[in-house]
């Protein structure tokens, strides 16, 4: 919800049309914990840090915990350090909210709420810190939407010609919206589990210096993705699967012997620690639209467990231009919007579904898993990011649309290293 003005008032002055905004968003950022986050690991992408600068929007160097430069793929046995192709520390870490729930930490370092401030200072946008309690659709497209707010028995009402719902997939909204009946069907999600760890800067630059460590494990019940993200004074802890992940997860990441090797000897996992598990969606929303109403975010579709906060910023410049360039009628949602999103975000996830199932069988074949290392090594060697080190940064990070990454993958030059590595290993 935080683009979605940005993008709207632009549109407006460029047709010179004069509009009002009224954000809803009873979510306190400054607040510590998962009262104050949007419960997200905080990794930013290269190439959403780039959207936001063109834009005009630079991170302060406090909301920033840290950029990084490289990824380490750890294998059961070995693992190798992928650099990024360009050699540079260009992804972000940050924290949703203002840091975990026990940090010491001063000061408001929250990404969100610097986002937030951004929109504060536009004119024609009023914010109220208020829960929106139920949205009622007019008969008919010549009437606007209401609005019921407020807590307790102080509920207020307004009128509004476009409701754009971006409340994510954690929202008490959701199954509001679902009840509505005009069709929508949220994304099927799994749980994902976070877990922050205070290290202290020293350490955490020490034994992880500006790199994150991602590892596979196949487990009862599927496979596991877990990222080990460097922060400024604390470590967080990710893990999504093929089913929901909990704290045994969690406790069975950090007994994996290559895993237990990059902390300090001797270590042992906080009593007390901040963790969260926010949904994750691995399918899109069926309709996620109507007459003057438009969902956006993650409970309209996001990458393929990628980036849900550059999907956030790509589905709320599409339903900005959708509603400026056609109108606010259903069918005018589903051709200029839904069908734009399809083209962006919903089939490209089509590739990255068979991407991360290769992923995966190369991750369980030792021997494919150590060819494709050594080609990966062979290339950084040689001073120059080569396509195995393209095809591999780029999925990891999802830095660039996953059918791209397909097409480099079926590429002649590929396959030749790929071959040429089997038969020489």
């Amino acid at each position: 919800m935080h683009f979605l003005p940005n993008f709207t008032l632009e549109l407006a002055r460029r047709k010179g049309l004069e509009i009002s905004i009224v954000l809803f968003d009873r979510k306190d950022f400054i607040q510590k914990g998962p009262r104050g986050c949007n419960l997200c690991a905080g990794v930013i992408a290269e190439s959403l840090i780039q959207r936001l600068e063109r834009r005009g929007i630079s991170l302060p160097p406090r909301k920033v915990q840290r950029k990084i430069g490289a990824y380490y793929f750890q294998l059961k046995s070995s693992g190798w350090l992928l650099k990024h192709p360009l050699k540079k520390d260009a992804i972000t870490t940050v924290f949703r909210g203002n840091g975990p729930r026990f940090s010491a930490q001063e000061g408001n370092i929250s990404f969100d709420d610097y986002l937030l401030e951004q929109i504060r200072r536009r004119e024609g946008v009023e914010i109220v810190p208020c829960p929106v309690n139920r949205i009622e659709l007019p008969p008919d497209l010549h009437n606007p939407v209401k609005i019921i707010y407020g807590s307790g028995d102080n509920q207020l009402s307004m009128e509004a010609e476009l409701v754009v719902c971006a409340f994510g997939l954690n929202s008490n909204l959701l199954n509001k919206i679902v009840k509505m009946g005009f069709g929508y069907v949220p994304p099927e999600t799994v749980r994902a589990r976070c877990m922050e760890i205070f290290l202290g800067e020293e350490i955490i630059l020490e034994h992880f210096g500006n790199t994150i460590y991602i590892c596979n494990w196949r487990s009862a019940g599927g496979m596991f993705y877990a990222g080990i993200i460097p922060k400024k004074d604390y470590l967080t802890m990710n893990v999504v699967g093929e089913r929901d992940a909990g704290k045994n997860e969690l406790m069975k990441l950090l007994n994996l012997s290559e895993v237990r090797k990059r902390f300090p000897e001797g270590f042992k996992p906080p009593e007390n620690f901040c963790s969260c598990s926010p949904k994750v969606a691995f399918s899109a929303a069926k309709k996620p639209f109507t007459n003057r109403l438009v969902i956006i975010g993650d409970a309209c579709c996001s990458r393929y467990y990628k980036n849900g906060i550059e999907s956030a910023f790509l589905t709320a410049k599409a339903a900005a231009n959708a509603v400026f360039n056609a109108g606010v009628s259903e069918s005018d949602l589903r051709d200029e919007y839904y069908r734009k999103i399809k083209r962006l975000i919903i089939r490209d996830n089509f590739y990255g579904r068979i991407l991360f199932k290769a992923d995966e069988l190369v991750y369980r074949s030792p021997f494919l898993s150590k060819v494709l290392m050594r080609l990966a090594i062979d290339e950084e060697k040689r001073g120059k990011g080569g396509i195995a080190s393209v095809i591999l940064w780029n999925m990891y990070t999802g830095n660039i649309p996953y059918r791209k990454i397909f097409r480099m993958a079926l590429t002649p030059a590929f396959w030749w290293k790929l071959i040429i590595g089997v038969f020489s290993y």
